[in-house]
């Protein structure tokens, strides 16, 4: 089967990408150009924390055996806070998850400045997505207490700046595709409830993919460079070396989850997939 969806991309390669390029491709890529700012950042010696979380769970005929974890850490691979949670339970959906491994986040944040003095706190993923995903009172309480971080993407879907001229794929895709110096896009405000949220896309190193950051309150090109002077100074790849660290310590593999599994007996239960041999 799979062997004739190969073929078939073959013959229609170029078809499929027009369905990406044919719809002001052309004319969001100048656009783009017009909005990027060239800067070469300065590596300027800071203490940076990155915050990620994760989670996992595996379904036992009606049983959700499922674990939460999160961790702030220095990109000397100094450990500062930790949390997490697992249950076994009859529900246990993406989106419960999802939001207690946010609020896992949060709480780490409050945590960061009570073991030790830091320049920038990078949280892994998009403030406005966990914003209008959330309750009021929720989104209220994310604000509060981590309002002074910086969100930083490696992906986003976001077509808040080229929509209005046709985009189909996500903005990253044509600032990607139009640029290829250091630097960063101009500031794009979007106003939510609790706060405006400004969004910028940004390359630190030459070569390097981009990576879209998002952070409260209106700011000044002069701040965006000493931001991404300090992203510079511990940095792989484009990448807060912090935030590859975060990812590092609490990422939830599947492994993790069976040897979890075999603590409760419920290795020898049968899973969704037992019967595929997945």
């Amino acid at each position: 089967m799979l062997k004739e969806v190969y073929l078939d991309a073959l013959r229609n390669r170029e078809q499929k990408i027009l369905k990406i390029k044919d719809s002001g491709y052309n004319t969001i890529l100048p656009e783009a150009q017009s909005r990027w700012v060239s800067y070469d950042p300065v590596p300027e010696k800071c203490e940076s924390v990155g915050i990620d979380s994760s989670w996992n769970k595996r379904a036992f005929q009606g049983l959700n055996l499922y674990v939460i974890d999160a961790v702030a850490v220095t990109s000397t691979n100094e450990i500062l806070a930790t949390d997490h949670v697992y249950d076994i339970s009859e529900s246990a959906r993406q989106e419960a998850l999802e939001s207690k491994a946010m609020l896992m986040e949060a709480q780490l944040m409050q945590k960061v400045p009570e073991k030790k003095n830091v320049d920038i706190v990078c949280i892994d993923g998009s403030l406005v997505s966990r914003l209008t995903r959330s309750t009021v009172d929720a989104a209220a309480d994310m604000v509060r207490q981590c309002g002074k971080a910086t969100f930083i993407s490696k992906s986003s879907e976001s077509r808040l700046q080229f929509s209005s001229l046709g985009s189909k794929a996500g903005d990253i895709y044509y600032y990607g595709h139009a640029t290829k110096s250091t630097g960063f896009s101009t500031p794009v405000q979007t106003q939510l409830r609790y706060a405006s949220v400004y969004e910028i896309y940004a390359r630190i190193r030459d070569q390097a993919p981009l990576v879209r950051i998002e952070v409260v309150g209106a700011t000044s090109e002069q701040e965006i460079k000493q931001l991404l002077n300090r992203m510079r100074y511990h940095s792989v790849a484009g990448y807060p070396y912090c935030l590859k660290l975060a990812h590092n310590n609490c990422k939830i593999t599947n492994e993790d989850i069976d040897r979890l599994a075999s603590i409760f007996n419920l290795q020898m239960e049968q899973g969704a997939r037992d019967a595929l041999n997945e």
